[in-house]
């Protein structure tokens, strides 16, 4: 029923097609979910190489399709879970995406067992099928999976780009704050376009508004920047809540982080 939906699109305007199918692995969309980009979304500050998380789905994906051709027999039964796997490492991980499909995979684990694919075509390479052929396939499956596990190691491991403070707060009561005055840093080699919001909680929350401070901040450089919330107002958590400043860039996709909540108390 999909491939029936999907021909005429296919058919009139593939290239726009592919690129909407692709959106989920190439939007650079802030992180969400519960994948590997939860090390820099809430284990490390950031980081300044996060299209690292989406070539490394793309990766996985290539090297899981690859595997799939060549094992069908065995991993045929997990034909419908295999592509999603890659959203495990995607910026926008996996929650979403694979409840939706639960349904599916239910449906495929019933009705296409191990048994059913015991006479698929698969290829008859030599390496693969002859005495050895065990450590062949580990060494195989290691060698195609290796690149997507780099790539996220490569986006993990990168640093925020953006040296955050907080430098003063306005308050219009004890319990809310309507702006906020950052010093910010640009430590990375490139200019920077800033989105700041407070988060409390699993995602990112809506962007603040940037009252005074340039759209791009220069590389190497530090500038004053004032925040206001979206809706006028932010109400300060209880005492011990974790209240984390987040800066975003989208080209090229980075994300600082800072711990304020002693600073927003302590300036108010």
């Amino acid at each position: 029923m999909s491939l029936l939906v999907n021909t005429y699109f296919v058919v009139s305007e593939p290239g726009p097609w592919l690129t909407g199918i692709a959106l989920p692995l190439t939007q650079g969309a802030v992180l969400h979910g519960q994948g590997v980009v939860d090390i820099s979304l809430y284990l490390t500050d950031g980081s300044d190489r996060l299209d690292w998380y989406s070539s490394a789905s793309l990766l996985l994906l290539g090297g899981l399709l690859v595997l799939f051709v060549l094992f069908v027999r065995r991993l045929g039964p997990a034909a419908t879970v295999l592509p999603w796997c890659a959203f495990y490492l995607a910026t926008r991980s996996q929650d979403g995406y694979y409840l939706l499909m639960t349904p599916l995979w239910l449906a495929a684990a019933v009705t296409a067992p191990a048994s059913a694919f015991a006479g698929a075509w698969q290829p008859r390479a030599r390496p693969l099928s002859g005495p050895r052929r065990r450590p062949a396939r580990v060494a195989l499956t290691v060698l195609l999976l290796m690149p997507a596990l780099v790539g996220a190691a490569v986006a993990a491991t990168g640093a925020p780009p953006l040296s955050m403070r907080v430098i003063g707060a306005r308050h219009l009561t004890p319990a809310t704050v309507s702006r906020l005055t950052l010093q910010v840093t640009n430590t990375d080699a490139t200019a920077l376009t800033p989105h700041f919001t407070l988060t409390m909680g699993q995602g990112m929350d809506p962007y603040w508004r940037i009252v005074r401070g340039p759209r791009t901040l220069p590389a190497h450089t530090t500038t004053r920047y004032e925040i206001q919330p979206p809706e006028g107002r932010f109400t300060v958590p209880r005492p011990g809540a974790r209240i984390r400043l987040r800066a975003f860039t989208a080209s090229p996709q980075t994300l600082s982080s800072t711990d304020v909540q002693q600073a927003v108390r302590r300036t108010g």
